[in-house]
């Protein structure tokens, strides 16, 4: 007995111990969502080597020819198609190869241009998309994510007209982390660790396009389970089912307390198109420009059932939603992954210096004091700057608070910048109401402020930090000898130096030594902040454009006073946007982000059409301290990188354009003085210029006789063109594939040995021009002696000559 209840019990223990494998090896083989399997497809970055021809093709008509080709740089663009593949909303279907290659044909390259000048730059973009669908685990646990962070907001329409439903709002911040998991899951950047700048490798930009099943995520349902339909194949929806897909509830996205959207920028590398949520309506009042309407994004529901529910549409309306997403993907691309560039500068420096100096008319509060909800969080906007230069730039920020009536001309400044304008305004009873408003003009405020002649921007810096003289400034105590020079500053010589000049040939003379001074270090910029802490103003005291920063390419503008929230001339739903001027953290990087990075508001685009910037405020939310409709005080890892590359751009487009120019002077040198012994041009194929004639006539074989410029100068012209031809394509290589700090070296060299060329073809056409003048004109001071005796004697010498001839000529009389 005992033997048999032992047998039994083993029996029982196996049994037990087969089934608990069973159970793991079932759930160890059952799918999950974010989990790489051996066969998972991998993300392919390659498409540079199918560019790489036409690269350098564009390069070298650039370089050779004097055409104004820009410089091509390839941009890919990955657009994710999340519930478009028969498994979310409608069971909807998008065809991913054929949207691909209906982006490639209808939006192939972008240029982007510059708000400041008003010209596009010298970079044109060729533009490379990648269009695939998410799996259907990964749609279901966005789906789970999104319904718990669902919080019901009372009531809202499904259309203008429509019929009331309930309303759920989504913090966005909230749902973050699981499309950020989607990012890492589908590109693969994240395994062991991985860091952009410990790993070179590339770093893709994801378009998110979302249509979401709002029947299967209704939070006030608690029988659907959505771990089980993670697994398991979904059941086909009948007509019943397709009329009921909105699920009678609206849901919206706000962006940290933003204001509310369906589409928004996150704080990493991808943007979020729900085509589910909404409809949303925001933007400027009786302004049509750039608002969002319930039309504004294509919607399933509109395109299926064009007439209402009475019959599906047809393949047309499928065609126009696919034209529809394409638009809105190139939308995306021209105001957020490529936008313009608010101001175009060319920093060669090493350091950077932001002095923020408040500068107050009272003593009741000081926004420089932490704990408080209108303090100024300087570790916080330190970090977010030194995201945005190159790693081998150094930040300095110094903060600095001074009384306003301790500087007067300041203060005259600030009042001398008050403006009004008229304001008609529809209240209750129906009527209009006239009414002045004040602002602060910014333009002013900068140019009193530079004609004050305060101590302000020297003075106040030494007294804030007195080590900043020692590292920003350098107090030479030895004897200045500038004549011979060899400062580690210069590192390159110039290509000119090497060519001998009259002027290189005179002894030098002999100069007294002096005694050096202060002198500032090169390579450092210096961008101030200017916080104005006002009290006892206007209570709707704004700045021009209402708003609370004013930023040029070198100075920053805060405004800041404690009075309430000020009412916009903004609506986000049915409610207006109110500006918070006690809080100036988010401005303070608003403007340093343009002054430092030239980045542009995502909602703002340069029209040379309308000769000023338009403005779509569907890119107005998201992560960006942009606008009345954000309200963070951080800035995207997709726009640190568009600041990175612009001033990557900057360089290049410098250099594009000096190297025109020097092109355009040899030309004229040619155009001048080669011509035949006839004085006409020569003549040769029609497909060459002027100068390549010249170069094959002349400078292909050597001759004795006298020439325009030495072999010299076109052999290291040559040399150069090829070389940079071969630095331009790496430097396009390169920003494909997003090693940022290699291009960023690269175009610093190109610049310098552009700006070297330049000054070596001016002096070498300057000192040739002289030597090709056919004759000279000498200038001498006349010479003052005694005309009436030097006349007086050549008369009577040539008296005397005459009688003696006359006298030995005559014959004897007789």
């Amino acid at each position: 007995m005992e033997s048999r209840s032992s047998l039994s019990s083993l029996l029982s223990w196996a049994l037990f111990i087969v089934a608990l494998s069973g159970l793991a090896t079932h759930s160890e083989s059952a799918p999950q969502a974010f989990k790489r399997d051996p066969g998972h497809p991998h993300w392919h970055h390659s498409a540079f080597l199918d560019v790489r021809d036409s690269v350098r093709s564009d390069v070298r008509r650039t370089l050779h020819t004097r055409a104004e080709v820009p410089f091509q740089v390839p941009l890919e663009v990955n657009v994710v198609l999340i519930g478009l593949n028969g498994d979310g909303g409608y069971r909807y279907t998008v065809d991913a190869p054929k949207l691909e290659e209906f982006l490639r044909v209808s939006f192939p390259s972008h240029r982007p241009s510059c708000f400041e000048t008003g010209e596009p730059l010298d970079i044109e973009h060729h533009v490379v998309y990648n269009a695939f669908p998410a799996g259907q685990p990964e749609l279901i646990a966005l789906e789970k994510a999104l319904r718990t962070a669902m919080i019901p907001a009372g009531t809202a329409r499904e259309s203008d007209f429509g019929r009331e439903v309930p309303l759920f709002e989504v913090d966005a911040t909230a749902v973050e982390p699981t499309f950020q998991k989607l990012h890492s899951y589908i590109f693969d950047i994240d395994n062991g660790g991985y860091s952009s700048k410990e790993n070179d490798r590339p770093v893709p930009t994801a378009i998110f396009i979302v249509n979401f099943d709002k029947v299967r995520m209704d939070p006030r349902s608690k029988e659907v389970d959505l771990d089980n339909m993670m697994y398991s194949k979904l059941t086909p929806l009948t007509d019943e089912d397709m009329k009921k897909q909105e699920g009678d509830y609206i849901y919206r996205y706000r962006y940290n307390g933003g204001g509310a959207s369906q589409v928004w920028l996150s704080s990493g590398r991808f943007v979020v198109i729900d085509l589910s949520a909404g409809p949303c309506t925001f933007g400027k009042i009786e302004t049509e420009e750039g608002s969002v309407s319930h039309r504004t994004l294509p919607r399933i529901k509109n395109m299926l059932f064009p007439s209402g529910f009475a019959s599906v549409s047809s393949h047309t309306t499928h065609d126009n939603f696919m034209g529809h997403l394409a638009a809105l993907v190139a939308s995306t691309v021209e105001h957020v992954i490529a936008p313009d560039v608010r101001f175009e500068t060319v920093d060669l420096t090493t350091r950077l210096l932001v002095p923020i100096i408040v500068l107050q008319n009272h003593n009741r509060y000081n926004i420089m004091e932490k704990g408080h909800n209108y303090s100024i969080n300087i570790e916080a906007i330190e970090a977010e700057v030194r995201k945005l230069v190159h790693d081998d730039q150094e930040v300095l920020i110094i903060v600095g608070s001074h009384a306003l009536h301790h500087h007067e001309k300041l203060a005259i400044a600030v009042s001398k910048a008050m403006r009004g304008h008229s304001l008609q305004e529809t209240k209750n009873d129906g009527r209009f109401h006239v009414h002045t408003k004040t602002y602060l003009d910014g333009s002013i405020l900068k140019e009193e402020m530079e004609h004050s002649a305060d101590v302000l921007a020297a003075g106040l810096l030494e007294m804030a930090d007195p080590s900043l003289s020692n590292k920003f400034y350098l107090r030479q105590h030895w004897t200045d000898e500038s004549e011979s020079s060899t400062d580690s500053v210069l590192k390159h010589k110039p290509l000119w130096a090497t060519y001998n000049l009259k002027k290189g040939k005179d002894k030098k003379k002999n100069k007294p030594k002096k005694k050096g001074d202060l002198h500032p270090t090169y390579g450092t910029r210096v961008i101030p902040v200017f916080v104005l802490s006002l009290a006892d103003v206007d209570p709707q005291l704004m700045m021009e454009d209402e708003s609370l920063v004013w930023t040029s390419n070198d100075v920053v503008i805060v405004l800041e006073h404690q009075s309430p929230e000020i009412p916009l001339s903004y609506v986000s739903e049915t409610k207006r946007r109110h500006a918070i001027p006690s809080q100036a953290q988010r401005h303070i990087l608003a403007g340093l982000a343009s002054a430092l990075g030239g980045l542009s508001a995502p909602y703002e685009k340069a029209s040379h059409i309308h000769e000023r910037p338009v403005v779509n405020w569907l890119w107005a939310a998201g992560c960006h301290p942009f606008g009345p409709f954000s309200n963070t005080s951080q800035i995207s890892q997709i726009l640190r990188d568009v600041a990175l590359r612009n001033t990557i751009y900057a360089r290049v487009d410098s250099a594009l354009r000096t190297i025109r120019d020097t092109s355009e002077s040899v030309q004229s040198f040619a155009a001048q003085y080669l011509k035949t012994p006839l004085g006409e041009p020569v003549k040769g194929k029609k497909n060459k210029s002027t100068t390549e004639l010249w170069v094959e006539k002349f400078y292909k074989k050597t001759t004795n006789l006298p020439e325009p410029f030495p072999h010299e100068l076109v052999e290291r012209l040559e040399k150069y063109l090829d070389s940079l031809e071969e630095q331009l394509v790496d430097l396009s290589s390169l920003l494909y594939d997003h090693r940022l700090q290699e291009a960023h070296l690269n175009s610093s060299d190109i610049l310098q040995s552009t700006m070297f060329t330049q000054q070596y073809v001016d002096n070498v056409l300057t000192s040739e021009r002289d030597k090709m003048r056919c004759c000279a004109i000498e200038f001498k001071y006349p010479v003052h002696s005694s005309q009436t005796f030097v006349y007086g004697g050549i008369l009577l010498a040539g008296f005397v000559v005459y009688f003696l001839v006359i006298f030995f000529s005559s014959p004897p009389g007789r």
